[in-house]
């Protein structure tokens, strides 16, 4: 008996949260975005200081080997029911200074399930890439998640330095 109060507790208090982060959640906050969508901003992020960011910011990561500007949007994914579909995710990097090693081992994704996920190489077959000052570079995952609230997290030298949330919504 004990049990089962204990867990109508704690159901109360998940769904009270779920409830209050509705309120106070900007409409469109995890919207799929762009760079136009007016939902941009700039933000500043290193291993002592990571960064939560929506689709469409900007983020300038600091590293001890430069300085890189990257923007993730996505995921796009199609419109049709279903439980779990491809999402797309599109990155954006831009070398300010210095260089980057771009690894797709330091990205993963926790999906609308819970699910974490380890990409193993870029939609262009790459897994490794090196920026130099001035470079810029696109590049795309696309892995099968569950549909739903998720994060995209990239941990650049094994330091977590940003996250996106997201929502990957169906029709």
């Amino acid at each position: 008996m004990y049990s089962t109060i204990k867990k109508l507790q704690s159901t109360a208090v998940v769904l009270l949260a779920i409830a209050l982060v509705g309120v106070i959640t900007p409409a469109g906050a995890f919207a799929n975005s762009s760079p136009t969508s007016g939902l941009t901003s700039t933000l500043q992020a290193s291993a002592k200081h990571p960064v939560m960011a929506i689709p469409g910011n900007n983020v300038i990561v600091t590293l001890p080997t430069g300085t890189t500007q990257v923007v993730m949007n996505g995921p796009k994914v199609p419109q049709i029911s279903a439980d779990a579909l491809p999402g797309i995710f599109y990155l954006t990097f831009k070398q300010l200074r210095g260089s980057t090693v771009i690894d797709i081992h330091d990205f993963g994704i926790l999906d609308g399930n819970a699910a974490l996920i380890r990409p193993i190489h870029f939609d262009d077959g790459s897994t490794r890439i090196t920026l130099k000052a001035g470079e810029k570079r696109a590049l795309t995952i696309t892995e099968v998640m569950g549909i739903g609230t998720g994060t995209l997290r990239w941990a650049p030298l094994n330091h977590y330095v940003a996250d996106w949330q997201f929502v990957a919504e169906t029709a």
